[in-house]
């Protein structure tokens, strides 16, 4: 059997507390898909199916397709900003086989035209979907594991370049605080945004802020020079977890080396909170040369691979839609859902 459930729902979470804990990440949690709904991103949704104590979870943003003059309402859904997509507590090929059938059956009924995933890249859940999907390998992330000592991971970790860099920003006297300061880091973060040209989909409501405030899992820290913020990031703890979400640093201080020792110190933080996984994320594009994806190496040559999947489930009118906003914009599409931008 399966069904749907909103974020308000209690068995969500719950549904979550049940799944090993490998899989327990905040990526898939109710609280995390609240914040893309008061941001405007859709409506946060699980579907779970079960089959005698077997689950499958897949929490999602359900959006309604306007504009476009179609006969009658129809969807499209997406995980949330950053990673997610299906966890299962069984790898039975049959059951996880049933599942997807009952999933693709209730999107068909339910008017959902086409399905865009972020999958997970450390939990692997790219391998959950197999039906009528296109899963495309989408950049390399990095990660560094924490059951080490601090002193092995400063040794055989953090590269020289990098340790030479954190001992620089110690000389200037920066000093790193943790703190609930989310108006400090909103205006640090989206002048970085605007200083590299982001798109839209990088900045955040102050509803997505006020209600992340209220959240432990969400901490900043933030790096002081002379009583001054001069870098803010924003990180998330879940389980084993430790995530690099959102950052910005005040570009007249980049020269002191201030991402450095904040990285380092959340390092020490999140082994300090038993976290297994410090997860940095990617670089900017699909470039092992790329400048943010080389500096994230600095604290960590392990590596895991990002995969995104797509999904149609109505090619008429997908396609439809795709035709009309090419035709409106005098260019190809280059995104799946490209007519919602």
């Amino acid at each position: 059997m399966y069904y749907i459930i909103d974020t308000d729902c209690l068995e969500w979470d719950k549904c979550l507390n049940d799944m090993p804990l490998q899989y327990r990440d905040i990526y898939f949690t109710s609280g995390y898909y609240k914040l893309y709904e008061l941001n405007g991103d859709g409506i946060g949704k699980m579907f779970i199916y079960e089959e005698n104590g077997k689950t499958v979870l897949y929490p999602f943003l359900l959006n309604e397709i306007n504009g476009y003059g179609l006969e009658k309402k129809c969807y499209d859904i997406q995980t949330a900003y950053g990673y997610g997509g299906p966890i299962s507590n069984c790898g039975d090929e049959l059951f996880l086989k049933n599942s997807e059938e009952c999933f693709l059956k209730y999107c068909t009924t339910s008017n959902i035209i086409a399905e865009f995933i972020r999958f997970h890249p450390l939990i692997k859940n790219e391998r959950l979907f197999k039906e009528n999907i296109e899963v495309l390998h989408n950049r390399k992330t990095v990660y560094l594991k924490l059951e080490e000592d601090i002193q092995t991971i400063w040794n055989e970790y953090i590269s020289s370049k990098c340790r030479n860099m954190i001992r620089k920003a110690k000389k200037n006297n920066l000093k790193v605080i943790k703190n609930n300061d989310y108006k400090v880091f909103k205006q640090i973060y989206e002048k970085t945004m605007d200083k590299v040209g982001a798109a839209k989909e990088y900045y955040f409501h102050d509803k997505y802020y006020h209600e992340m405030s209220k959240n432990e899992s969400f901490i900043i820290m933030n790096v002081l020079k002379d009583d001054l913020v001069i870098a803010s990031s924003l990180f998330m703890i879940y389980g084993d977890y430790f995530h690099y979400h959102l950052s910005g640093t005040k570009k007249d201080y980049l020269k002191y080396a201030s991402n450095n020792i904040l990285l380092w110190e959340a390092i020490k933080f999140a082994q300090q909170s038993k976290c297994k996984f410090f997860h940095f994320g990617g670089g900017l594009k699909d470039n092992e040369e790329d400048s943010l994806y080389l500096f994230k190496k600095s604290f960590s040559k392990t590596t895991s691979d990002f995969y995104i999947g797509k999904r149609i489930h109505n090619e008429n009118i997908y396609y439809y839609l795709i035709d009309k906003w090419e035709k409106k914009n005098g260019r190809k599409a280059d995104l799946f859902l490209s007519y919602r931008y």
